[in-house]
């Protein structure tokens, strides 16, 4: 049997991070930890972020404008391989199992999505669109925003975070702004083992022993001291979450046949998730490769199948496991692309794009009309639909919040969900 000791157990609490929260924090973390009840929240939102500038109209295709075959004479979906939607408009033909959705009424297209005086830079753009805030600096963003609502942090923070161990999960390499909250804390995490304790890697045969000697260690600690009590709590149930966690990652089994890699891999994981039973209310995730100022055909075609596909294995799963009307997944990107094509069989940065709404709690159709391809603003798509009017929807009709308290002021919500 290998000797561990004190020291070294204590060295790798410390390097999963416990022993370098506060004492809010461990109370917190302790409480809900202690609390983590492995069920399904009401409703949760997915978010899916297309990374680069979306050209909407290569995805929701104007097949019967006669304008659109004149501005891409190159890089145009034929009006016999559009998916068609209604008479007008039809998807790009690498969506078939979007368009399956749409067909069996569970997707929203909201057409023509943007906002007054469209800026084209991705990175101030996606500013806008995570704060929904565009004539203002704004440092938390929508989601945070929503969180501190639905965490109930905005007036009572420890009884909330008692409740909700994970209130949001973040896929993406780093924590975009939309998910910067005033009080709640959200994980970057792509795989279940990421909560997994970390014991000593050279004694990894070792590794019960070494969980047992940790347990004790916390049992033993002398009590009488509220600062030790403290860390006694936080410890053993950081110990007992992890084990809760862990074993999810043993007990999922996928009901549908996932796209290997990239987003097919990341919602899977968010699957695996929510039907184990992880409370979190929002999954952040995104797909880049939209800024198709070259090849645009081919480049954004393969991206929207690799899109259309993950998410139609991620509804065949949640139904599978009887959750899919628990479950809200948005598709948005920053800006759409301008009407004409480029030099490079490609498009430049633009304006309005279409954002879609899917899940089995949505009243599927389209919104808003499509615009005009030749009534331009500088070239580029006038917007119909405000982004912050699919936010309002979001938060009144799905999760029963204010929109106003999440947007500062009221928009017109669609009625896309049911």
């Amino acid at each position: 049997m290998s000797k561990i000791s004190r020291r070294k157990l204590f060295k790798t609490a410390a390097q999963a991070g416990l022993f370098y929260l506060s004492a809010e924090q461990l109370l917190t973390f302790a409480a809900g930890a202690a609390e983590l009840v492995l069920e399904p929240p009401p409703r949760t939102l997915v978010v899916i972020w297309l990374n680069g500038g979306n050209d909407g109209l290569n995805m929701v295709v104007p097949y019967a404008d006669g304008a659109y075959y004149t501005a891409r004479p190159s890089i145009a979906i034929k009006q016999s391989e559009a998916l068609k939607v209604n008479e007008k408009i039809g998807l790009n033909p690498n969506m078939l199992g979007l368009s399956k959705l749409f067909n069996e009424g569970q997707m929203a297209i909201c057409q023509a999505v943007g906002y007054p005086k469209a800026n084209r830079s991705h990175f101030h753009s996606r500013d806008i669109w995570e704060t929904a805030a565009p004539d203002s600096f704004v440092a938390t963003g929508w989601l945070g925003r929503m969180l501190d609502d639905l965490e109930g942090s905005r007036t009572n923070k420890k009884e909330i975070c008692a409740r909700s161990v994970l209130p949001a999960v973040n896929l993406d390499p780093v924590l975009p702004k939309s998910l910067v909250s005033q009080s709640v804390s959200v994980p970057t995490v792509n795989n279940l083992a990421d909560f997994d304790f970390r014991t000593d890697p050279k004694f990894a045969l070792d590794r019960n022993i070494q969980m047992s000697a940790l347990n004790d260690i916390y049992q033993n600690f002398s009590l009488g001291r509220p600062h030790v009590e403290l860390l006694r709590e936080a410890g053993l149930a950081a110990n007992k979450a992890s084990d809760r966690l862990t074993k999810i990652a043993h007990g999922y089994k996928a009901q549908a046949n996932y796209p290997g890699g990239g987003l097919g891999d990341a919602l899977r994981f968010v699957s695996q998730m929510i039907c184990g039973g992880v409370n979190a209310r929002i999954y952040n995730l995104s797909l880049g490769g939209f800024d198709t100022h070259t090849n645009e055909k081919n480049g954004q075609g393969n991206q929207l199948r690799q899109l259309s596909e993950a998410i139609s294995a991620f509804q065949t799963d949640l139904a599978a496991h009887h959750l899919d009307k628990q479950v809200l997944t948005l598709v948005y990107s920053e800006f759409g692309r301008r009407v004409g094509e480029n030099g490079s069989q490609g498009t430049d940065h633009g304006a309005a794009a279409p954002v879609f709404v899917i899940g089995k709690g949505v009243n599927g159709g389209v919104y808003g009309e499509h615009a005009s391809l030749t009534v331009l603003d500088e070239g580029d798509l006038k917007y119909v639909i405000d982004f912050r009017q699919i936010y309002a929807t979001i938060a009144n009709r799905w999760f029963g919040l204010d929109a106003h308290d999440i947007l500062g002021k009221n928009f017109e919500e669609l009625k896309f969900i049911r």
